[in-house]
């Protein structure tokens, strides 16, 4: 039986053990070290989670900046101590209103236009076309007239304190105590006067006109004044 001489050692191998019958496998390679790769894993995983946290807190304090509800305190409450938009919501104050004045019906020295009973029908005139009264004031308070005994009206939370104001050559149906003094509806009608003159604080128709005719004559105070007319 011939032996063979053993191999040569392989190249790059040098004082290995010489290979043989009966010697083993070479010894395997020595394991790698994962340690430096599994903590930098790791580290970067963190700062993900770190830069995920601050992105998505900025993200929320502009979305909730608007002062619109919110489930919980903002990242920007956390770090004042200031309360949220929706916390600093308060009712708006109520602000007490006055009812504003409704302008007064007329004013001092106008004529102004009444029914029978009083009843203010509106602004006149004094050249007899319109109104048989003149306003001589106007009282909010609505107390009593400079003249407790003369006419007055009350409309639109205003008192008017009157005066009977008659114009020459003009038909009215004269005031009784409980009726006002108006315009007549067609003159010549029974119980209507045409005014022929004005006397004003006279006594009786001592002073009335001769140069027109006239047939009756009427007194009246508050101002006191004598009209001379023709009464149908």
């Amino acid at each position: 039986m011939v032996t063979l001489p053993p191999p040569p050692n392989p190249p790059g191998y040098p004082g290995a053990a010489p290979w043989g019958p009966g010697v083993g496998a070479p010894p395997p390679p020595p394991k790698k070290n994962n340690t430096p790769l599994i903590l930098g894993l790791i580290a970067g995983v963190v700062v993900l989670c770190l830069i995920g946290l601050c992105v998505g807190g900025l993200v929320y304090n502009i979305v909730n900046d608007d002062g619109s509800p919110s489930a919980g305190p903002s990242l920007s409450t956390q770090q004042t101590g200031r309360p949220a938009p929706s916390d600093r919501y308060s009712p708006p104050e109520v602000v007490p209103t006055t009812e504003a004045a409704l302008p007064a019906p007329a004013a001092v020295g106008d004529c102004v236009s009444v029914d029978v009973k009083g009843a203010f029908l509106g602004l006149g005139n004094c050249n007899g076309s319109r109104g048989t009264y003149r306003v001589l004031s106007v009282d909010r308070a609505q107390g009593t007239c400079s003249d407790p005994d003369g006419p007055w009206i009350t409309t639109g939370g205003y008192r008017l304190c009157l005066e009977l104001y008659l114009v020459r050559n003009y038909c009215y149906k004269l005031p009784t105590e409980t009726d006002f003094a108006v315009p007549a509806t067609k003159c010549k009608d029974k119980g209507t006067v045409h005014i022929v003159d004005i006397v004003p604080g006279g006594a009786n128709g001592d002073k009335c006109t001769q140069d027109y005719k006239w047939n009756h004559w009427y007194r009246f105070t508050h101002p006191t004044v004598v009209y001379c007319v023709m009464r149908y």
